[in-house]
């Protein structure tokens, strides 16, 4: 008799590890963020920011909430905004003065956490680019402090890393007009992710933790999960980057540069250092 019921309890065992790989396999999803962003501004002269901040920062703010759709299964995602009539460059206005900001214009990102790659839709003023290369994994640090978002139950997340920001100079004593300027802040992170999710992903190029991130601040943009619908009887098809011309991130990185530098020698007027953070 013990014999036959550990026959049974083998097998049994064996099924499942057979069935586990499959159910692996095939589970997938589909997540939709919004997102909320504060655009900072800043002068390098002493300038006041209450021209800006108080009416066209309000402006940029509002039109910078976007949705997005992360589609994903176990090892693969794709992160894009969602359509809309509103798509485009920001802008806002107040007293004779339009101020314009790029953004919504990149496509498709792909990310495969199996094989630490990503392959990214961008653009540079208008030309596409496709830029493949290696996935930055960051030291995460769990803090074992937990909140409820929707039905999960999520744990927190953060990482702190120095980020260079790009500022545009108008000229003034120390500075030559249409110069390039580099200024080093440090970006602390905040994430919080379910593991009752158990896959690598998060919206935008945020990943590496046990579960799915729903919810992510990065001091400036905050993008939080509203719906997640798992194993759907439709399937999840993942839309690749296909758009313009390879290239590497850091390629990517020196011709935007390049582009940003043609573009401040053009302005002519004002001084002061400008910087636009988001």
């Amino acid at each position: 008799m013990k014999t036959f019921k550990k026959l049974i309890i083998t097998a049994i065992l064996t099924l499942c590890i057979g069935v586990m790989p499959t159910i692996a396999q095939n589970f997938s999803g589909i997540a939709t963020y919004k997102s909320a962003s504060q655009v900072q501004f800043r002068f390098g002269n002493g300038q006041t920011e209450v021209e800006i901040t108080d009416e066209m920062k309000k402006q940029i703010n509002k039109q910078l909430q976007k949705e997005y759709t992360l589609k994903f299964n176990v090892t693969e995602s794709t992160w894009k905004e969602v359509e809309s009539l509103g798509g485009g460059p920001a802008t806002a206005q107040a007293g004779g003065m339009v101020l314009s900001i790029g953004g919504g214009e990149n496509g498709v990102l792909y990310k495969n956490t199996a094989e630490g790659r990503y392959e990214e839709e961008a653009n540079i003023f208008g030309k596409p680019f496709l830029v493949k290369d290696e996935l930055v994994r960051e030291e995460w640090q769990l803090t074992g402090e937990t909140k409820q978002i929707g039905a999960y139950n999520c744990q927190k997340a953060t990482y702190t890393r120095v980020v260079e920001r790009r500022s545009i100079a108008f000229g003034g004593d120390d500075v030559e007009e249409g110069e390039m300027q580099m200024i080093n802040d440090t970006l602390t992170v905040t994430a919080w992710y379910t593991p009752e999710i158990p896959v690598t992903h998060g919206p935008d190029d945020y990943w590496g933790l046990p579960g799915l991130i729903l919810e992510v601040n990065n001091g400036t943009t905050t993008l939080i999960c509203d719906k997640v619908t798992l194993n759907p009887s439709e399937g999840v098809e993942l839309e690749k980057p296909a758009k313009g011309k390879v290239v590497s991130r850091e390629e990517f990185t020196q011709m935007r540069d390049e582009k940003l530098k043609e573009m401040q020698k053009k302005f002519s007027s004002g001084n002061g250092t400008f910087t636009i953070k988001h």
